[in-house]
């Protein structure tokens, strides 16, 4: 499974640009009055102007090479302030042989570098640049009802990474063992690392290896349609 394309909601449309392109320096790839796309590698980020004031909270995670997590980190401490905790600012994941960081977007949206030391491709690249954004690796799912989306996804052959049951009070990371990419899959008040934030349900669109939609809507309503070909 791949998240080729994310849709994230924002009562402050025109902040969140500014940001992604005059902090980050992103490249708006398509745009109109109410939302504007943002390529991470080889996916997409829209963030599109929101129908409602309803609280929103979205985590999501950008894939960077194996071997430039060091190079990552100097890059973006030079435009926006790390997150810490414990007084620490970037955390190892032994089980997973990766390396992560995080900070906010204008939204406070938890957003995370990650560079996975065995599965994420290696850069040569001399000096880190937004050319090394690989891709999206992880986008939360905030779900009232875990257990019942678990059983809409398994739908469409998206399980739960390590096989074991969905777990309805905790963090649950669906997709393929050793993927570049997961679905977390979240019940409402879950603390995020590196944040106070705490997981909202939040109207989202996902789209799945060009194949699914899967979608939640202002009522945290879930649906998953097929991509016609």
């Amino acid at each position: 499974m791949r998240i080729t394309e994310a849709t994230l909601y924002t009562n402050r449309l025109d902040e969140m640009k500014r940001f992604y392109t005059k902090r980050l320096g992103l490249s708006v790839s398509e745009e109109d009055l109410t939302s504007f796309r943002i390529n991470l590698g080889e996916d997409a980020l829209v963030f599109q102007e929101a129908k409602t004031e309803q609280e929103r909270q979205y985590h999501f995670a950008i894939n960077i090479p194996a071997n430039r997590f060091k190079e990552a980190k100097e890059w973006l401490m030079s435009r926006v302030p790390l997150l810490t905790e414990d007084g620490e600012d970037e955390i190892y994941f032994e089980g997973i042989d990766a390396s992560s960081l995080y900070f906010y977007d204008t939204d406070e949206n938890v957003v995370e570098l990650i560079s996975r030391h065995s599965i994420n491709p290696e850069s040569n690249i001399e000096s880190f640049s937004l050319n090394e954004f690989l891709g999206i690796g992880e986008m939360s799912l905030t779900v009232e009802d875990p257990l019942h989306v678990a059983q809409e996804l398994s739908n469409i052959e998206i399980h739960r990474r390590d096989g074991n049951q969905i777990d309805e009070r905790h963090l649950n990371f669906l997709g393929a063992p050793n993927s570049e990419t997961y679905i977390l899959l979240v019940p409402p008040g879950r603390v995020w690392l590196f944040s106070p934030k705490l997981s909202i349900p939040s109207p989202i669109q996902m789209v799945l290896d060009q194949r699914y939609i899967v979608e939640m809507d202002e009522k945290h309503e879930i649906h998953i349609h097929s991509i016609k070909k």
